[in-house]
């Protein structure tokens, strides 16, 4: 089986320096980071009613779709006038199936076929071929711009509130 790539590291792949910052203000830090988490799985729990494993196949399949644009090495910049619209992209998209998933992400194969169903129903995707999906311009519309924005925003205050404790040494609350 293929080592899922969305894993966090190991604690031998984390550069000692971390380790320090994160001791030295720990209780802060892990507060901080479950706040954000425990809202983040509240949101998507609310999003895909109960359902968590719906998120996990929805974004690898998006993930998986869109890398071929992004590994291209050209500034993401360069396709923002496309994003938005799927259907002038749908050329340079990956297709993948239910079996790329399960590699991707360890979920059973028949459980990610199963979510692939769901998925297609609610119009989130389609086959494009035997063995190939993709996600749809309603992804796009839904996720990309309301939800993303959210998830943005809230990574970005985390990111403003751990400086201010790393750097400067501040409490935060």
């Amino acid at each position: 089986m293929i080592k899922n790539p969305h894993i966090l590291p190991s604690m031998d792949a984390i550069p000692y320096s971390s380790v320090e910052l994160f001791t030295e203000h720990k209780d802060q830090i892990s507060w901080l980071i479950n706040d954000f988490v425990l809202k983040y799985l509240n949101s998507l729990y609310e999003e895909f009613q109960g359902d968590l494993i719906l998120p996990i196949v929805l974004g690898e399949l998006a993930h998986q779709n869109i890398s071929r644009i992004m590994s291209r090495g050209q500034p993401v910049d360069s396709f923002k006038s496309d994003i938005s619209s799927l259907e002038a992209l749908r050329d340079v998209l990956a297709p993948c199936n239910p079996f790329s998933i399960s590699e991707a992400t360890g979920i059973p194969r028949e459980t990610v076929r199963r979510k692939f169903d769901a998925l297609l129903k609610l119009g989130w995707i389609e086959r494009v071929s035997p063995r190939g999906y993709l996600i749809t311009p309603l992804v796009v519309e839904r996720f990309m711009f309301g939800f993303n924005i959210q998830l943005f925003e809230g990574v970005r205050l985390l990111c403003e509130q751990l400086q201010k404790i790393v750097i400067a040494g501040e409490s935060v609350s």
